[in-house]
């Protein structure tokens, strides 16, 4: 039995928001770049299984289905987790779909696959799987743009989560990445 690591990966405004109020997130994309590129595909050729919340999946699926490049085939080729209790049926495959988050992650954590399980947010989805603790490392790109409101994975935490800085990296343009892991 194995115990595969659940990382959620996300960029992040300065100011802590992963999309802007309505939903956008155009203005993460100005900050990418070849060395974050390299970073992004670390974090995809490490993942096993990709998980996400049904609105990730409906934009990331026509999106990557039609793109191609070394990420497209990451996120076309390996197996998907996509959590909704409405989605009753799912093309991007492969995939399989969950409504409980903490029941599904720990059945997936125990299956005897390879790689991370690798959480793509939507912050909405993030801050669900956030909240219950099921997060073994963050991945997190932030900018260096302050969009002054938006959604948080972070948002309306019952306690405050200590992490723990693991490795971190400076982006040409301006960029931040970091690999934090819960205190323990």
């Amino acid at each position: 039995m194995t115990n595969r690591k659940v990382v959620l990966k996300m960029v992040l405004s300065l100011d802590g928001f992963a999309t802007s109020p309505d939903g956008t997130h155009d203005w993460m994309f100005e900050f990418f770049g070849d060395d974050s590129a390299e970073w992004n595909l670390r974090a995809l050729d490490e993942a096993g299984t990709h998980v996400m919340g049904r609105r990730s999946y409906e934009i990331m699926g026509p999106h990557w289905l039609a793109s191609e490049g070394p990420i497209a085939t990451y996120m076309n080729e390996k197996p998907k987790a996509v959590f909704s209790n409405t989605l009753k049926s799912a093309d991007w495959g492969p995939v399989e779909i969950f409504g409980d988050p903490g029941a599904a992650l720990a059945d997936l954590k125990a299956r005897d696959d390879d790689g991370t399980i690798l959480i793509h947010g939507g912050p909405t989805f993030a801050k669900s799987v956030v909240r219950l603790g099921l997060v073994d490392e963050y991945q997190l790109s932030w900018v260096p743009l302050a969009i002054g409101a938006g959604l948080s994975p972070f948002a309306d935490l019952d306690q405050h989560l200590k992490l723990d800085l693991v490795q971190e990296q400076r982006f040409a343009s301006g960029a931040h990445g970091q690999i934090l892991v819960p205190k323990s």
